[in-house]
């Protein structure tokens, strides 16, 4: 007769234990993974669109860069800053146009950097798995190559023109053939390439990094520089600052939110932008810690439970779960804050046919109540009144209901 063990090693499939090679290969785990992806992506177009273009005046005038999120320009002035020799101004950058997409427009200028990301992410990821010994080479390799081409060119130029002009200073003379600082700026001219396209790519990368290869750090730097982009836009073009430092050439959000036309009066068309990319956020940030999270959980389970029966249906069911949760909390999320963004209306039209007065259609009027400060406070007067409703509608029981139901059509789907 068998002992327990080899019982319930022959009831469970190799392909269903919760070791981590079979987790990552889950529809779960990739399902979130690619929720996660989809939302990134989705979130460099949407913050494109809201904060990469420019004034329209600053670009009437002539101005070429401003420090929104678009990588494209920022390369543009390098381009003519570091090659003013150049007739055609296509040589002044180091890294390849084909590959920071220059000369190309809108989605077209991100679809080979976001490749790149995608490259890399899987350098990333293969390097990760590898010996420490191959690791520690791979970064002295790497250091060593760049230490060498910041330095050897300048070294061999000088040298060369020592031999043929005899010694002398590599500044200040009269030939340029007997000048070579300018070789020594090239690292400093890839740099500054670098960070204009890691403006807009570099959080792409952390993002990815963090999803695929498991980097919680790597989603939490993602989601901060986001939120950093979005203050920093926001402190630069308050009017303010704007009034008092001319020339920033950044195109400020309006002022006012705006009337709600869309989707039946329940929100305007600004809010709807700045609503799509704090959901993809949450979304993108959410979908990414909970694969973490569960694989993390079930990393550090004993060797025995990763083959129990018992563990591996609570991790199905846990993970099942956390899917719908996710779907319906990230849903009523945003409906709950487009209401909130509308409560001042929604409540003045209440008064309105209550009373029949004109003071409602007086106070909607307002400029206070317009502005976006105005919208705020009204948003968070809606939130301490649906915060306060915990203590009188049982919210548990109605989830606990919800949940339950959704448990009977799951085990009884024909019903």
């Amino acid at each position: 007769m068998r002992g327990g063990d080899d019982i319930v090693m022959e009831n469970v499939p190799p392909s269903k234990t919760l070791h981590l090679p079979r987790l990552r290969k889950r529809w779960q785990i990739l399902t979130l993974q690619t929720i996660a992806t989809a939302a990134l992506l989705i979130l460099l177009l949407r913050m494109s669109d809201v904060y990469g273009p420019c004034d329209s005046s600053f670009v009437e005038s002539g101005g070429e860069w401003c420090p929104s999120y678009e990588h494209t320009r920022g390369l543009e002035w390098v381009d003519k800053s570091f090659d003013n020799n150049a007739l055609d101004n296509n040589d002044g950058l180091i890294i390849p146009r084909i590959l920071t997409g220059i000369d190309s427009e809108g989605f077209s200028s991100q679809l080979v950097p976001l490749l790149l990301c995608f490259v890399i992410t899987g350098m990333w990821m293969f390097y990760q798995t590898r010996p420490q010994k191959i690791k520690l080479w791979t970064n002295r390799i790497f250091v060593g190559s760049l230490l060498a081409w910041s330095f050897l060119p300048f070294i061999f130029s000088w040298i060369s023109s020592i031999l043929s002009y005899g010694f002398h200073l590599p500044f200040g003379q009269a030939y340029d053939d007997m000048n070579h600082l300018d070789i020594l700026f090239e690292p400093v001219q890839l740099g500054i390439e670098l960070f204009f396209i890691g403006i807009v790519f570099a959080p792409i990368l952390a993002g990815l990094i963090g999803i695929w290869s498991l980097s919680r750090r790597s989603l939490s730097w993602s989601l901060g520089f986001f939120l950093m982009i979005i203050g920093i836009h926001a402190l630069l073009t308050f009017e303010g600052i704007t009034e008092a430092v001319s020339g920033i050439g950044l195109r400020p959000l309006p002022a006012q939110i705006g009337e709600a036309t869309l989707y039946g009066g329940l929100i305007s068309p600004l809010a709807l932008d700045l609503l799509e990319i704090a959901i993809l956020l949450l979304l993108f940030h959410e979908c990414g810690s909970a694969v973490i999270g569960h694989l993390q959980y079930a990393v550090l389970l004993p060797e025995a439970s990763k083959n129990d029966p018992e563990y591996i249906r609570q991790f199905t069911n846990v993970i099942n779960s956390h899917l719908i949760h996710t779907a319906g909390i990230i849903s009523a999320v945003a409906l709950i804050t487009a209401l909130a963004l509308e409560f001042d209306t929604f409540m003045l039209n209440i008064v309105a046919v209550m009373e029949g007065s004109q003071w409602s259609g007086q106070v909607s009027e307002s400029l206070e109540l317009q502005l976006t400060y105005g919208k705020v406070i009204s948003a968070g007067l809606f939130l301490l009144a649906v915060a306060g409703m915990r203590y009188v509608v049982p919210w548990q029981r109605v989830s606990g209901l919800i949940e339950t139901g959704i448990s009977k059509i799951r085990r009884n789907p024909e019903a």
